[in-house]
Parts: structure tokens; sequence; C-alpha cells
């Protein structure tokens, strides 16, 4: 196909003539007025059409690669699936233009306006996004591999599930964005505004966060493996004014240890309080476990849990195999799965933790949580305590809970519940699971924690306003 001249062009345009798959390549379009011109198919490599007016422009399914468009006006105009790779859009207006699709790696769109524009799933790897404005842009399911997005303005922008691995954020204004899912692996995120941002699921591995303002962010199910920073902001207007560590705002994920303590149904206040009893005393009869204390209770008619917290998963391990005297179904469960979590290696690494260590008959290796000993094995053997008894096949010797307390729990609802447990080590992946059912789970995210706000440690209802914290005996109950 011959190659149209400029006066072609509009002439054509002044006839309204169609434009759709002309040859343009190389074209000098510069300063060209086109608002509203089907160029859809069109061959415009490496053409310069800098300065064009192409408001509402069709350019669907078009060939841009290496064409120059700075400062061009392309507010509304139509780039479906178009081929712009390498092109220049520095400066250009994108307001509200669709590229959903298309293919801008390496793209050079500093400076670009792109408030409210379509990105779905476009290719823009590469590609630099300097001090550009994306406010409320779609940008969902994208690939921004490698590219800059340093001082960009992305306040609401929704780049949920987008792949932004590597890319650089420093300073980029994200205040309100959807970040659900997205890929943030090894991205750099100094000094970048989060505030209000949603970053559930997404995955932060190897960020650095230096300065990063996050109050009000939503971080249910985030990924923050060898993720860092020197300090982050949570002041609520983005001045600094309050510093804390990643760990502190990201407290729900990259805590302490934890356990989550599931069980069937409504559980009754008489419940609760032989369980907050029994914890106090565990804690003041085992001093070396004393780190394990009460983090939370919710309340439910269908379910509810039990949130403990300690300086590690043993001190939590100790107090569920004390626990499983007093729970009634499951405790068989919870024994076996106690006893699995001894090192293949041994129980050396239970010692080096406090953890007592026993020895069975036949010479494997055991662990002592709180008096017992729990067998590696399946089917455990008889046992010998270092300086103790033995105990047989299926039996456990251990020091029985008062029997004031095993009456009246035995009465309740409780005794026969399904229940479920699952500790969670401090970056929260699960380190142990054990359940009475086997349809019964506590893996991440779990929506029985809804509303929990486990940075102060206190309960968040739906009037925004908090209840104390436990242990005082008091619960949340869902409608």
């Amino acid at each position: 196909m011959s190659q149209l001249s400029r006066g072609e062009i509009l002439g054509r345009l002044a006839s309204r003539e169609s434009l759709r798959g002309v040859n343009l390549i190389r074209a000098d379009l510069s300063d060209i007025a086109l608002p509203g011109a089907d160029l859809a198919g069109s061959n415009l490599r490496m053409a310069d059409l800098s300065r064009g007016d192409l408001r509402d422009v069709r350019l669907t399914g078009s060939h841009l690669s290496g064409a120059t468009l700075s400062q061009a006006n392309l507010v509304g105009a139509n780039l479906v699936e178009a081929s712009m790779i390498g092109v220049t859009l520095k400066g250009a207006d994108l307001s509200r233009a669709d590229m959903s699709g298309a293919d801008l790696t390496g793209a050079n769109l500093d400076e670009a306006k792109l408030a409210g524009a379509y990105l779905v799933g476009a290719y823009l790897n590469e590609a630099s996004f300097g001090g550009a404005d994306l406010s409320g842009a779609y940008i969902r399911m994208a690939q921004l591999t490698g590219s800059n997005l340093s001082t960009a303005q992305l306040d609401g922008a929704d780049l949920s599930q987008a792949n932004l691995s590597g890319v650089r954020l420093d300073g980029a204004m994200l205040v309100g964005a959807n970040l659900t899912g997205a890929n943030l692996v090894g991205s750099y995120m100094a000094g970048c505004d989060l505030r209000g941002a949603n970053l559930s699921g997404a995955d932060l591995t190897g960020c650095n966060l230096t300065g990063a303002k996050l109050s009000g962010i939503r971080f249910e199910g985030v990924t923050l493996h060898d993720a860092w920073a020197e300090w982050v902001d949570l002041s609520e207007d983005g001045s600094g004014s309050t510093r804390a560590s990643l760990e502190e705002a990201f407290a729900e994920i990259m805590g302490k240890p934890m356990a989550q303590i599931l069980l069937e149904g409504h559980v009754a206040d008489e419940v609760w309080a032989e369980l907050i009893s029994h914890l106090s005393e565990f804690q003041m009869t085992h001093p070396g476990y004393s780190d394990v204390r009460l983090r939370g209770i919710q309340q439910g008619f269908s379910a509810s849990v039990l949130y403990l917290e300690a300086d590690n998963e043993i001190s939590i391990a100790a107090y569920l195999a004390e626990m499983a005297d007093i729970i009634g179904k499951g405790s068989l469960e919870l024994f076996e799965k106690l006893g699995a979590k001894v090192p293949a290696n041994g129980a050396g690494g239970y010692q080096e933790a406090g953890m007592p260590v026993a020895t069975l008959q036949d010479g494997s290796a055991a662990i002592c949580i709180a008096d017992a000993v729990v067998s590696t094995q399946a089917a455990p053997a008889t046992i010998d305590r270092e300086g103790g008894s033995s105990l047989h096949p299926g039996r456990m010797e251990r020091s029985r809970p008062a029997s004031a307390r095993l009456e009246t729990l035995q009465r309740t609802y409780f005794w026969q519940c399904e229940k479920a447990f699952a500790i969670l080590t401090g970056d929260r992946r699960v380190w142990f699971e054990a359940t009475s059912n086997d349809q019964l789970t506590l893996r991440p995210p779990h929506g029985i924690i809804t509303g929990i706000d486990l940075i102060r440690g206190h309960f968040i209802p739906s009037t925004g306003s908090p209840q104390p914290a436990y242990p005082v005996p008091q619960v949340t109950r869902e409608e």
C-alpha cells in the first residue's frame, strides 16, 4: 500500500473518507488535527505525531511502535490492543483513553496525563511513568515488570492483580489505590504514599518500604518475606510525625507467633471463664512458658475463635498440650499432631528452645510438653520419661486439671463441639495445624477474623469505636 502524504490525509478527513489501515510509516504529522478520526489498523510506525490533536481518535489495533506523540492530545482515544512498543508519549494527555491490551513495552510516558485511563491487561514492562498522573486509572492485570513509576500520581488507581515486580515506586502517590493481589516482589517503594490503600493478598517480598506512608492500609493475606524498612510513617496526614517499624505497621503479619483456636457454634460465657482461668494457672505453674498470653476472643453464633500469642511457637505448643486435657473432642488429634512436630533429626531444636526432651524405649526422640511426653511416632510406644514413670500406649500421664473445671466444661456444648487449632509464625505462615474434623481449617485468610484490630489488641465493631482489650471476658457478637 502506498504511503499517504499529509495533504492526502487531511483531504480524506475533510471528505469523510476512511483512513482505516492507511500506511503512514515515518510520516511527519506533527501538530496535525485529526479529532475523531478512524485510523484503526493503520501503520504509524516511527511516525511523528507530536502535539497533534488526536482527541477521541480511533487507533484500535494500530501499529505505533517507535512513534513520537510527545505533548499530543489523546483524550478519550481508543488504542485497544495497539502495538506501541518504544513509543514516546512524554507529556501527552491520555485522560480517559482506552489502552486495554495494548503493548507499550519500553514506552516513555513521563509526565503524561492518564487520569481515568484504561490500561487493563496492558503490557507496560520497562515503561517509564516518571511524574505521570494515573489518578483513578484502571491498570488491573497489567504487566509492569521493571517499570518506572517514581513520583507518579496513582491515587485511587486500580492495580489489582497487576505484575509490578521490580518496579520503582519511590515517592509515588497511591492513596486509596487498589493493589489487591498485586505482585510487587523486589519493588522499590521508599517514600511512597499508600495511605488507605488495599494491599490484601499482595506480594511484597523483598520490597524496600523505608519512609512509606502506611496509615489506614488493608493488608489481609499480604506476603512480606524479606521486606524491610528503616522506618515507616503511620501518621494520618503523612507528615512523618508517627514513625514506626515495619513490624508495627504490619503487626498481624509480622508480629509474634500466634495461635487461633476455632470452636464450632456459640461458646457460653462460663466456658470462656474456665479457659481464661486455665491459661492463668498455666502461666503461674509453667514459668518457662509464661510468655503465652490471651490476645483476643471473637464470639459468634456459628463459630468462635480464641487467639493466643507468645514469644515463640514452642510455648504455644506447650500450652495446647496442657489445654488438651480440658477440651473434650479433638484432644487426641491435637496430641498426635503435636508429636509430629518433633524434627526428623531428633529433638535438638526443642532442647535449644528450652523444651524438655525425653526418649522412648525404642530410642526415638519425644518432646515433653507440659508434664507429658508426646511421641514422634503415629502409634505411641511405651514411654520412659527422664526420671519419671512409664506411660503405656494410648495413655498420657498428666497433671489433671481441677475436677470442678472438667465437670463444668463437660456439661456444656463446648465439650462435644468441633475444634481446629493453628499456630502461626510471626510472619503468619502456618507452623502447626490440628482439627477434630478434616472439614475444618484455620488457614488464613479466615472470615472469622474480619474486623479485629490486632495492632491494638481490641475489636473494631460496626460503630467504629474500640471495645476493651482482653483478658476481660467480654466478647463481640455476630448478628
